[in-house]
C-alpha cells in the first residue's frame, strides 16, 4: 500500500475522512483511536514478531483491529500526520510512574505543532492516557471527562505528564524536545519487547478507554472505571478470560491462545 492509500484507510476507520485538518481532527483522532485500538502487551507476551514497518502496523492494528502498545500505534499515527502535512517531532520518554529515579526512554509519543500551539498526542499509553492530546502549556490543568491532566517541568528541566490522583499530580513520564530518529525508537521498541525484565514481556495488560470509562485488565484482574467509582473483577477461569479478550477487547484468538495467557499471567503454576 502507498502511504495515502493507508492514510485513507486510517481516516476511514476512524470516520475522519471528511473532517476539516484543524486542531479538532487532532483530537477527535486521538479520542476515536483509543477507543477504537486497544493498547496491549499480548504479541509481546506471545513472542510474537513486532517490525515497525508502516505497512505492518496499518495491517495489525487497523485491518485485523489487535492492537498494540506505543511503539505501533504511535508510530502509524505519526506516519498518519506527516503525510497529512502535520508538523511532527517524535518524542522518546522516561516512564517515572512519580519516582526520582533514572530509567530508559521506553515511551513514544508525538508533539504536534498546528498554527503555533505544540500539543502532546499520546495514542499508546493505556489506561492512564489522554483521551485528546495536551497543550504544551506549564502547569495548566487540563480537564478530560472525569480526569485532570498537566504539563509541568522538573528540576531537570524536562517535561512531565502528570495526571491529578487523590488532588495531588502524579508525574506518569518526562520528556525532551531533542531529536530522535527512527533507529532511537527501534533500540527502545527491542528493549521494551525483547529485554527479560521488560514490563510489556512479563504482563498481560489490554486497555481501551473513552471520556466516560475505561476498561483494564492487568494480568488477574479486569478495572471498569468510570467517574466516581472502579468495580474490579477478579479472573477466575479461562472462559472468562477469553470472553474478555475477544468480546469487549475485540482480539482475534483462539481459546487456545487464552488458556495460555491464563496459565502464564492469571493463575500461574
Amino acid at each position: 500500500m502507498t502511504d495515502m492509500q493507508i492514510v485513507d484507510d486510517y481516516l476511514a476507520d476512524l470516520a475522519l475522512t471528511e473532517h476539516p485538518l484543524d486542531a479538532d481532527f487532532l483530537a477527535q483522532l486521538q479520542s476515536r483511536h483509543v477507543a477504537k485500538h486497544t493498547f496491549n502487551s499480548v504479541s509481546a507476551v506471545l513472542k510474537h514478531p513486532m517490525p515497525l514497518e508502516v505497512d505492518h502496523l496499518f495491517t495489525k492494528i487497523i485491518q485485523k483491529q489487535f492492537g498494540g502498545y506505543c511503539f505501533e500505534h504511535n508510530k502509524l499515527v505519526f506516519n498518519v500526520l506527516n503525510s497529512l502535512g502535520f508538523e511532527v517531532k517524535r518524542l522518546l520518554a522516561k516512564v517515572v510512574y512519580n519516582r526520582d529515579i533514572e530509567v530508559p526512554r521506553t515511551h513514544r509519543a508525538t508533539l504536534v505543532t498546528y498554527k503555533g500551539t505544540r500539543y502532546l498526542l499520546d495514542v499508546g499509553f493505556g489506561p492512564q492516557g489522554a483521551i485528546y492530546p495536551l497543550k504544551l502549556e506549564l502547569n495548566k490543568p487540563q480537564q478530560q471527562g472525569h480526569m485532570t491532566y498537566r504539563i509541568s517541568q522538573n528540576q531537570a528541566q524536562e517535561y512531565c505528564f502528570d495526571v491529578l490522583k487523590n488532588g495531588e499530580y502524579f508525574t506518569l513520564y518526562t520528556f525532551d524536545l531533542n531529536h530522535y530518529s527512527e533507529a532511537d525508537c527501534e533500540l527502545s521498541h527491542f528493549y521494551s519487547h525483547k529485554h527479560p525484565n521488560a514490563a510489556f514481556v512479563n504482563n498481560l495488560v489490554v486497555s481501551k478507554k473513552t471520556l466516560d470509562e475505561t476498561h483494564s485488565l492487568r494480568n488477574g484482574e479486569y478495572h471498569h472505571i468510570k467517574a466516581n467509582h472502579t468495580d474490579i473483577t477478579e479472573i477466575e477461569n479461562i472462559e472468562q478470560l477469553h470472553q474478555l479478550l475477544t468480546g469487549l477487547f475485540s482480539l482475534n484468538i483462539d481459546e487456545a491462545i487464552s488458556a495460555y495467557l491464563f496459565s502464564k499471567f492469571v493463575k500461574p503454576a
